[in-house]
């Protein structure tokens, strides 16, 4: 009986253990003067896709959109401001930051490049950008943002844009963020057949990337774009070599600008043979 009792008390504890699916990590904010209870603020961890990368909050890119549009358009409003309150309350920062630490929540890279993307005015897209490390010190801007800054600045009216795209390339370096293909396919379609061209072909080895029929065919736009055919029919030899093929608005442009080419006039049927092949 004895040892059926002492059996009977060992199951009653090992049962007893629960062990839960999700973890949950903590940090105490208080605790009694007697140290019996205590006060503890739970930090939820981001949603995640099946591969384990951390799911964008489409509320929280809404919400730090709708602050940054709401509180710019403030601040212009107010161009000549009664008093430094009103400033500092129409600052669209102070008013993010204020919101962020409110709910102890940062950005991911993910949604701050989702921010980017929905913000319709180039140069508060470039201020966010900056200001994004100072909400939270883990915070890394990564290939996808800095692509996304590119391009929005790319499609902007600022007349310092170029400038402003040759910055960010080189914070890029600096901090050691390889762009992907796509950040190379931005710079050549905006920087054309320019000493900056070259330098935007010279990452895709030193990122260690490929070209892809597309890289191919805004390589041969810009080139088409710049009057230089010569280099243009080239390349596309070289993507007709890897078995890329352009569509059919890049190919007309391609003999467009071949035809208009009166210094190789003499040489049109040899670039033709090549086209139709």
């Amino acid at each position: 009986m004895r040892h059926l009792h002492h059996h009977r008390q060992h199951i009653s504890i090992t049962t007893s253990r629960r062990h839960y699916a999700t973890k949950y990590t903590a940090k105490i904010t208080s605790t009694s003067p007697t140290g019996r209870t205590l006060s503890a603020e739970v930090t939820l961890p981001l949603p995640s896709d099946p591969r384990g990368y951390p799911l964008p909050r489409r509320h929280l890119i809404c919400k730090v959109t709708q602050i940054l549009l709401q509180s710019h358009r403030n601040t212009t409003s107010h161009s000549r401001p009664s008093s430094s309150t009103l400033q500092i309350d129409t600052d669209p920062f102070f008013s993010l930051e204020e919101y962020l630490s409110s709910l102890s929540i940062s950005l991911t890279p993910a949604e701050a490049s989702e921010v980017l993307k929905s913000l319709n005015c180039p140069s508060l897209a470039l201020k966010f950008f900056q200001f994004c490390p100072s909400l939270s010190p883990n915070f890394r801007h990564d290939a996808f943002t800095y692509s996304r800054l590119i391009l929005v600045l790319s499609k902007s009216t600022l007349p310092d844009r170029v400038n402003l795209v040759r910055a960010v390339v080189s914070e890029m370096e600096k901090h050691g963020v390889r762009g992907t293909i796509s950040t190379v396919n931005i710079l050549i379609g905006f920087f054309g057949d320019t000493e900056d061209l070259d330098k935007s072909v010279a990452l895709i080895e030193k990122w260690g990337l490929r070209m892809n029929g597309y890289t191919y065919k805004c390589l041969v736009q810009a080139y088409l774009r710049s009057h230089n055919s010569e280099k243009g029919f080239r390349v596309y030899l070289e993507m007709k070599r890897k078995g890329y093929k352009l569509d059919i608005f890049a190919y007309n442009m391609l003999l467009d600008a071949l035809a208009k080419d009166e210094k190789h006039f003499d040489r049109w049927p040899r670039h033709t043979r090549f086209l139709k092949t």
